[in-house]
This record gives structure tokens, C-alpha cells and sequence, in this order.
């Protein structure tokens, strides 16, 4: 049997699109890898290590975390929804003391919290 493959001609638009969407998935995937494994490092060690891992953490790599724990935990909190939307929307703007300590100490508790841990053993 002989298959021959057909080039098809697509309109520049459409393969930038579907180039944009790709590059998209795999940005995705990289950042879920890159967070499940900080997540995992932080599942394997003791209460107090994990608190102090994660109050060590810089803006950037806190907000990413806690946006990946976020997503994979199914919670629903305004608050975090609130300090992510803001980080994206002016991610050079530094967090406030209050809204630090808060998130640190949600990000914390969702680390810990059964349906992250179920989550990320199904990964």
C-alpha cells in the first residue's frame, strides 16, 4: 500500500495562530513541570522545613506556586484569584507585607491540604 502525503496551503494568519497555540501548550507544560516539581520537594519535607521553604520563596516563584497549587487544588478563593489577577495584570508591583504573609500562609496550607497531595500523586 502507498500512501502520499498532500501539502495543504493555509493562510499565514491561521498557521501563526496555530504557532501561538502551540507555543502556548508547551510554555504551559513547562511550568507545570517546573511547579510540580518544587511542589514535590515540598510535599517530601517535614512541616517545619515546608513552612520555612516556602516563607524563603521570592514573589515571582511564591505567585507561580501558589498559582499551579491553586489550579490543581480546586479551591475557590477570592483572595487568591485577587492576588494572582493583580500580579499578572502589574507583575512588577510588589506585594504588600500583609498580602505576602497571606499568601505564604495559604500557600502553605493548600501544599498540605489531602486534595493537593491526591492531586499530585496523580500526575
Amino acid at each position: 500500500m502507498n500512501h502520499q502525503t498532500k501539502i495543504m496551503e493555509v493562510p499565514v494568519a491561521i498557521a501563526e495562530r496555530v504557532q501561538a497555540l502551540i507555543d502556548a501548550h508547551e510554555a504551559k507544560e513547562k511550568f507545570n513541570a517546573e511547579r510540580k516539581e518544587v511542589v514535590n520537594n515540598f510535599l517530601s519535607m517535614d512541616g517545619l522545613s515546608c513552612e520555612m521553604a516556602v516563607y524563603s520563596l521570592p514573589q515571582g516563584e511564591l505567585l507561580d506556586t501558589l498559582r499551579f497549587v491553586y489550579e490543581i487544588s480546586g479551591t475557590n478563593s477570592k483572595f487568591i484569584k485577587n492576588i494572582l489577577t493583580q500580579s499578572r495584570e502589574n507583575p512588577k508591583k510588589a506585594l504588600s507585607d500583609a498580602q505576602r504573609s497571606s499568601v505564604k500562609s495559604l500557600l502553605f496550607n493548600l501544599i498540605n491540604d489531602p486534595s493537593v497531595v491526591s492531586a499530585m500523586k496523580e500526575m
